[in-house]
């Protein structure tokens, strides 16, 4: 493999530097770096294998745990399930013990030994945004259905190494490359940053745009050929200036929208991304094309409101404990009507298209008999249990936030201007939410 690492370190350094923002630096002083090298032997196959380095620091037991869900997708999905072999070694390539505790965790005996090495086969043949999906021309890699780490308190960091085939060669990630020789790794402070930041490669199509000094990069993965990548383009500058002019400003100086034209939908909000998956068919429609801006305007406003001003239960992540809130409403249902004012106040949508689609969740709404069942806070604190990630599956019994939350905005938005005579409006108090509990603490249900 070694000519073909060469070869694709050549090709992606470049693109890695630009996506991931340049570093040669040292890594900063502090417990030493989990260290992953990802490599494709059997991509027609679908599978991906995964070596880490653990650091144990000769401790006698090692503990290591994998996710069980991803923060933003309100739903169990057991990532270990995909493990088809694991095995743990001394860097000499000496067997070590390797105990199962739960689905999730595992135990290795360490044998005195300062690092182990842990190599484990994933499928990887799921193209939802929370899985992974690798194929000879396209990767997508999401950390919490990819990474086991360590059972510990505090940040470590993590660094991730590619060994592709040849036919990945461009990388997009919101991680920061790191550069040493030939070699590129993509850098994370802690676990959190890693299962929080994607990977795509493959033969993607990257475009550039600056707002305000962000940064901001489309990169376009799958079957994008026919995809006006420069229209997107331009119009996502447009949507993201009407968001800096919402907030007053942009809380990170680089964004990547990682965009997989494949089957299936859905996308899902990162601090500095987003991974959506649209259809190449429906991109083709009008209708199509609109729906795509509004689902990557809604978890760019996410970067905001639930990546930065969250629910006080929604951090620090338990990834093996689904965390119960009542605020989903807030972070989903307001995410979605700010986000569409956005589009409206950039001039992406007309009002006519706006009001269309107001009024159809009003009548979805209207229509469904668990609106008289669940709250909008019961709808957010049952969502593990009455829906799939806060979309109704029972609509005799439940509701979805993202239908009611959106209708509840516009009513208080309304409220609040009819009450201060036009001078405030529901914006002015998701901002000064964000003044208030935006950062480590987040807030609770009563104070927002």
């Amino acid at each position: 493999m070694r000519p073909i690492v060469v070869s694709l370190a050549r090709l992606v350094l470049p693109v890695g530097l630009l996506l991931a923002g340049a570093c040669s630096a040292p890594a900063p002083a502090g417990p030493p770096a989990v260290l992953y090298t990802l490599r494709a032997p059997d991509a027609d196959g679908h599978r991906l294998e995964v070596e880490a380095v653990v650091p144990s620091a000769g401790e006698e037991t090692l503990e290591l745990r994998m996710a069980v869900w991803s923060p933003g997708y309100y739903k169990r999905e057991d990532y270990a399930s995909r493990i088809e072999e694991m095995v743990a070694e001394t860097p000499e390539g000496q067997r070590l013990v390797l105990e199962s505790k739960t689905s999730n965790r595992w135990r290795v005996r360490t044998a005195g030994h300062p690092s182990v090495v842990l190599r484990y086969r994933l499928r990887c043949d799921e193209q939802s945004v929370t899985t992974n999906w690798v194929s000879p021309d396209l990767a997508v890699i999401n950390g919490p259905a990819t990474f086991i780490t360590r059972v510990e308190k505090g940040p470590r960091p993590h660094e991730v190494r590619l060994e592709g085939p040849a036919s990945w060669p461009r990388v997009a990630t919101a991680l920061e490359a790191v550069t040493a020789g030939e070699e590129t790794r993509y850098r994370a402070p802690s676990y959190d940053v890693l299962a929080d930041s994607p990977i795509l490669a493959g033969n993607l199509s990257i475009r550039e745009f600056d707002v305000e000094g962000s940064l901001h990069v489309l990169a376009d993965g799958g079957a994008w050929e026919d995809f006006p990548v420069d229209r997107a383009a331009q119009d996502l500058a447009r949507m993201a200036r009407g968001t800096r002019d919402f907030w007053g400003f942009l809380p990170f100086p680089r964004y990547v929208f990682l965009d997989v034209h494949r089957e299936g939908g859905g996308g899902l909000e990162h601090a500095d991304s987003t991974l959506v998956t649209v259809q190449p068919s429906r991109l083709a429609t009008p209708e199509g094309y609109e729906h795509w801006l509004g689902l990557v305007a809604h978890e760019y406003f996410h970067a905001f409101n639930v990546k930065r001003l969250r629910p006080i239960e929604l951090g620090p992540f338990d990834y093996e404990t689904p965390p119960e809130t009542a605020s989903l409403w807030v972070s989903e249902g307001l995410t979605s009507y700010f986000a569409e004012l956005v589009l409206r106040r950039s001039g992406l949508t007309s009002t006519d298209d706006y009001l269309a689609t107001l009024s159809r969740r009003i009548r979805k709404l209207q229509e469904t008999p668990g609106r008289r069942v669940q709250s909008l806070e019961e709808a957010s604190r049952r969502v593990w249990a009455t829906s799939k990630s806060g979309l109704a599956e029972n609509e005799e019994t439940t509701v979805s936030y993202y239908v009611k939350g959106p209708v509840v905005g516009f009513l208080l938005d309304a409220e609040i201007q009819r009450r201060t005579g036009g001078v405030r409006d529901l914006g002015d108090v998701i901002r000064w939410a964000y003044q208030r509990y935006s950062g480590a603490r987040g807030f609770t249900a009563e104070e927002f």
